[in-house]
């Protein structure tokens, strides 16, 4: 068994961080999580854009998402801070934490009758629960507990040959060492559904490749617009390509050559190991939530180049997400002098200095050691830093 440096929680589950975190039940509460966050050195707010408005699917998605962001295994305690008028209130929230054996408490307005004494009241329980959280130690874990999140983006024609086959390699390496891998984009398939198919491990899985694929073509051309034969993103036409059929071929090689185990709703759990495809937006910020509300321990960010790799940050993301520590990976050679930027430089396979197996190992080495605490590059970056979670819609905002 392949150990790295984790904390194991009460459900058996394994932290990659620590995180003591202020987590409000609506976006209208953003502002009193911030405000006892600031009051505790070391505590984070993760604050999110969830609301009222948001009904129906998107209203279930929501809660469901709040709940994930308490339940993962990289947060140590949880502080809910609500108000008493919104759809689902801090208790329930709450109870479901609750069920992963971590310490977690609540404030909100309606129990605590006004705005000063719920901040006083809020700081005083932080300051117990991250006492409880630094209680916790790292210790030897299994590298199968780890579920990545991987996303590419600044895609050209250097992803399909070196970053994401490299991503795709690593993928192997942790599925052969037992652990969870979820990708995800909708959009992103199209054209590539064949190659998802032919490793899929049932009918039934291929079925739902059909089924999501079908979904996102309807909506997209509900919106008036036909993407097929076509590159809708100016910067992936800067990047070399051509069709979207062109990108989805580079998308999906970053999930490796290990079988596809499951089709996954935006926002539901793998019910094992392996690689896993998860339905959802082609958008960082709400993909990357998307994983972590499942369990996702550690991202990747692939990116093939062009300006996107220059400006240092990660395209489309919310910025300051430090609860899920993110790896970014280089793909074009004309980026090299940027390369310090990145985590993993591949543009080596394009110079033929190095191979995609090796990249991959040393990818996969990477992912152990951010795992075991190493702090990636874009932790670096962003510094302070912080913006909202983007909760994902997929229907009516009132």
């Amino acid at each position: 068994m392949m150990e790295f440096q984790g904390y194991l929680r009460a459900d058996g589950t394994v932290g990659t961080r620590n995180y003591t975190v202020v987590l409000p039940t609506i976006d209208c509460a953003n502002a009193m999580a911030k405000k006892i966050a600031d009051g505790v050195v070391g505590a984070i707010p993760m604050l999110h854009n969830h609301a009222c408005i948001r009904v129906g699917e998107d209203r279930r998605i929501g809660q469901e998402t709040v709940i994930g962001i308490g339940k993962n295994p990289n947060v140590g305690a949880v502080l809910v801070v609500g108000i008493g008028c919104e759809p689902m209130c801090a208790q329930p929230i709450v109870d479901e934490i609750q069920k992963t054996g971590k310490p977690v408490d609540f404030v909100s307005i309606d129990k605590e009758g006004d705005y000063d004494t719920l901040i006083a009241t809020g700081i005083a329980k932080l300051q117990e629960l991250k006492a409880k959280a630094d209680a916790f130690t790292r210790e030897p874990c299994d590298v199968g507990k780890l579920i990545i999140s991987i996303k590419c983006s600044a895609s050209g024609t250097m992803s399909l040959i070196s970053n994401n086959p490299v991503v795709g390699a690593a993928m192997d390496l942790l599925v052969q060492h037992g652990g969870t891998a979820i990708f995800s984009e909708t959009a992103e398939i199209l054209g590539a559904q064949q190659i998802l198919k032919d490793k899929s491990v049932s009918e039934e899985v291929k079925k739902k490749i059909d089924a999501v694929s079908a979904d996102m073509l309807r909506k997209i051309a509900d919106a008036g617009v036909d993407i097929l034969g076509s590159e809708p993103n100016q910067g992936n036409i800067q990047n070399g390509l051509t069709t979207i059929e062109e990108k989805s071929l580079g998308a999906v090689s970053k999930s490796g050559t290990t079988p596809l185990q499951d089709v996954l709703q935006y926002g539901e759990a793998p019910k094992g190991t392996g690689v896993y495809f998860m339905d959802g937006s082609s958008t960082s910020a709400p993909l990357f939530l998307g994983g972590f509300m499942v369990g996702s321990q550690v991202g990747i960010f692939t990116m093939g180049g062009g300006l996107p790799a220059r400006f240092r940050g990660l395209p489309s993301h919310s910025s300051g997400f430090h609860a899920l520590p993110t790896l970014k990976v280089l793909g074009s050679p004309a980026e090299v002098d940027v390369k310090d930027d990145f985590d993993i430089y591949t543009g080596s396979v394009i110079t033929g200095e190095e191979s995609i197996q090796e990249l991959g190992r040393k990818l996969f080495e990477k992912i152990i050691a951010v795992a075991g605490g190493e702090e990636p590059v874009n932790e670096q970056v962003v510094g302070d830093y912080q913006e909202m979670l983007q909760v994902y819609a997929i229907g009516l905002l009132m």
